[in-house]
């Protein structure tokens, strides 16, 4: 009966990441044909004030960060304690606060190299000046979070992929798992090795966007079952 309660608890953590996931993916293709100068890849390469759908574009970083704070719930309950991976779970914590910050700090078109004040918005609704040479500082804060939560999501992949062979439940997903989380670290450290930026920390995104909705889908299938037996 207690096991049927806590596979309970879990299935809103596990819905609620998988939804979380999909607006994501939902939002992001639409925003491709509401406007047409907007980009995956230009978000997160540091420009994403495009148009009039900021606020759109910045819920699209609010529901990863989002659906990786509940998938952590979901995950904590859903993984015995012996292979649990605590400093896995707080870097996948980081992961999701970091993408929080990304939609809230937006990042800026380069202007002229002159300093010069510009209009922001943050959470792509308050309207604040701020000085711009060319970047602002909340661009700079975008950038960071990015790079900071891209490290924090590849570490915790690993982690927590190595610890699922541990559990029956997970075992069958380790391999993928793991792998995905290798390519995740790849990307991560392509940054640091290429011009072009934006670009690993967009593949890194994608992968790491991969692993997630796996993870979730198999948290989802593990406590369904449950429930059914």
């Amino acid at each position: 009966m207690k096991s049927s309660a806590t596979s309970s608890s879990n299935v809103q953590p596990a819905t609620v990441a998988i939804i979380a996931f999909a607006y994501f993916l939902i939002v992001v293709t639409a925003l491709y044909f509401l406007n047409p100068s907007y980009s995956l890849y230009r978000s997160f390469a540091g420009t994403y004030d495009l148009g009039s759908y900021e606020f759109l574009i910045a819920s699209t970083f609010f529901s990863l960060g989002f659906g990786a704070l509940v998938l952590i719930i979901g995950l904590y309950r859903g993984i015995t304690q012996s292979a649990r991976s605590w400093m896995g779970l707080i870097l996948l914590g980081i992961w999701g606060v970091g993408m929080l910050l990304a939609g809230i700090f937006p990042a800026n078109e380069p202007g002229s190299t002159v300093s010069h004040m510009t209009t922001v918005l943050l959470a792509g609704i308050f309207p604040v000046e701020v000085l711009a040479t060319p970047e602002t500082p909340f661009s700079w804060l975008h950038i960071f979070a990015i790079l900071g939560s891209l490290i924090s999501l590849s570490l915790a992949a690993i982690l927590l992929s190595r610890r699922f062979k541990q559990d029956e439940n997970w075992h069958s997903i380790h391999r993928l798992a793991f792998l995905l989380a290798l390519l995740i670290l790849a990307s991560s450290i392509l940054f640091f090795f290429t011009q072009d930026a934006g670009l690993s920390a967009y593949i890194g995104t994608v992968i790491g966007l991969l692993w997630l909705l796996l993870v979730a889908v198999r948290l989802q299938f593990i406590v369904v079952r449950t429930i059914v037996r």
